[in-house]
């Protein structure tokens, strides 16, 4: 599994480049590989904001309902008081983001919600010194977009 430092800024760009091409050879869609560079880059960039240092692994895996790309984000920092309220948009998990500490805090408080959106499981695991994260977005086969057939009906 491939593992990714995260420890200055310049890393989170570094995971979202990588989750584009690995995502990409997965045989991911354009707009989803987007959308997992997404969650990539909200995993990292959290990391820096409140786990100081961690890394981020990706890989891909076959389970019984499919294959997909798993996301692991681990960090040193504290745990969630309230993971419930962090996942709201414009919460942290302290309760509801006064707007004007939204500059001196590099967000709005919506990368957790997003995270879970884009993302067909999420789930945090406590550590001794820190958290993980994981997330798994499954690759799903395109639903055709034409109109299902008519049978057409023959006289007997």
């Amino acid at each position: 599994m491939p593992t990714y430092d995260v420890l200055d800024w310049v890393d989170v760009l570094h995971v979202q480049k990588r989750t584009l091409n690995f995502s990409e050879e997965l045989g991911f869609p354009r707009r989803e590989r987007g959308e997992l560079a997404i969650v990539a880059s909200e995993l990292a960039s959290n990391i820096l904001k409140y786990g100081v240092r961690g890394t981020l692994e990706m890989d891909r895996f076959v389970d019984a309902r499919g294959a997909g790309i798993t996301m692991i984000a681990s960090d040193r920092g504290p745990q969630f008081h309230d993971l419930e309220a962090a996942l709201k948009d414009g919460w942290s998990d302290r309760g509801p983001i006064d707007p004007l500490d939204m500059l001196k805090r590099k967000g709005i408080g919506g990368g957790l919600g997003a995270i879970c959106r884009l993302t067909h499981s999420f789930r945090v695991e406590p550590l001794p010194r820190g958290k993980r994260v994981h997330v798994v977005r499954y690759l799903l086969k395109a639903r055709s977009t034409r109109p299902p057939r008519r049978r057409s009906r023959r006289p007997r």
